[in-house]
Order: C-alpha cells, then structure tokens, then sequence
C-alpha cells in the first residue's frame, strides 16, 4: 500500500483513503465531491475501498465504480455516462510527472472514457500520457495493461476508438492505438497505432487478422438496452 500511496501529495491521498473506507455510496460520492472537488454525476456509485487521489476526477451520470480501485497522481479523469468500473483496476501517474523541470515532455497526464465504456477487473492504466477509450468499447477479461511512458518515449499517448472489444491480458505500448470497431484478441500485444476499423486485430505485433463483416451482427451487451 505505501508504494501505491507515495505518488501525490500525502495529506490529500490519505483523505482519500480515508473516504474510500467510509460504510455507504451515499457518504463515499458526498465526502469526494464535498472535501476533494470532485465532480460526481447524478445516479453514479463509487465502490468501497477506491481510493481516488488525483489532480482533478469528473464522472457522468449513472457511472458505476466497483471497489478497491485506483486512481492516484496528478492526472485527469474524465469518466462519460454510465461508464462501468469494476474491481482493483488501476490508474497510476506519478507525481513526476507534474514536475515543472518535466515540462519539455509534454505529459498529458489525462485518461479519458467515453460513454458507456466498460473496464472489467485488474488493468493498469500508465496515464503520463493520455489514455483514452471510445464510446461502448470493453476493457474485458483481466490483466490489461496500457502504457504511455518509457525511455525516451516523446509518442506516448493511447487512443482506443469506439465501439472495441478488448481481449483479457492486452499490452498497449507508448503511441499505439485502434480504430473504431475493432475486436483486439486474448493477449496481443499492439505496438503502433492501427487505423483500421471493423477488424480482428491479434498477434505480437498485433495487426489486421481479418474485417468484421455487417453478418457478424456484433454487438456488446449493454447496448442492446
């Protein structure tokens, strides 16, 4: 726990462990809008023992945190409407990257969900740079991780498009990417960015395995609702 504390300034990282552990949603979502500045959405529950510490944290309406997640550094995040969370999901910046002496590398220290997105158990999220993931696209499965920073890495940032689907233990290199439409398969490993849309992307490297045709009739579970 200290590692994971470290990160931003103490007193405020306490506090927020210190709400994290409060007994209801009720109290959670009041104290982190009320002590921390946060702007929390109508209809939005935050699960107990998340410890959100950051720079600054706006969730939509109807969006649902589980417990024992993450959110730690001087980074943005930026959560649409009804944007799912499980459990023990991580999003990591450490202070550092705040540091005025660190202003010729351009941290966008930002992670950003689109409406409706679903992040399942156990990804790590590097936001020193910006990760952001399109509306109705799934972080599925466990043990995803996303990383934006790296010896000498200056193309950091990671954009997924709308409407993915994301295997169980993915690996998302500084600069990589998806198009719209993409099903990325179990445990690739995508190391540019990739704009083809509607396609099976899988493999290390990750590339285009095949399109995704108007007969496959895919579509995720919450947005037949």
């Amino acid at each position: 726990m200290s590692k994971i504390l470290k990160p931003y300034p103490r007193h405020r990282t306490l506090m927020a462990l210190t709400i994290s552990l409060l007994p209801s949603n009720g109290l959670r979502v009041l104290l982190y809008r009320l002590l921390m500045g946060y702007r929390i959405g109508p209809g939005s529950r935050i699960g107990v023992m998340t410890v959100i510490a950051c720079e600054s944290f706006h969730a939509g309406r109807g969006v649902s945190i589980g417990r024992s997640n993450r959110f730690i550094g001087p980074v943005r995040v930026e959560l649409g409407d009804k944007v799912i969370i499980g459990r023990f999901n991580q999003v990591i910046c450490g202070a550092s990257a705040a540091d005025p002496a660190k202003a010729a590398m351009n941290y966008a220290r930002r992670f950003v969900l689109g409406d409706k997105v679903l992040v399942n158990d156990s990804h790590y999220f590097d936001a020193y740079g910006l990760i952001e993931i399109g509306a109705g696209s799934w972080v599925a499965g466990t043990a995803s991780q996303f990383w934006t920073h790296g010896a000498s890495v200056m193309e950091r940032d990671i954009v997924v498009g709308a409407g993915c689907y994301l295997g169980s233990a993915v690996r998302f290199a500084p600069g990589s990417g998806l198009g719209d439409g993409c099903v990325l398969g179990l445990g690739s490993v995508v190391v540019s960015k990739i704009d083809d849309r509607n396609a099976v992307i899988a493999g290390f490297p990750a590339k285009k395995i095949r399109e995704i045709s108007v007969e496959d009739d895919r579509q995720f579970v919450f947005q037949a609702n």
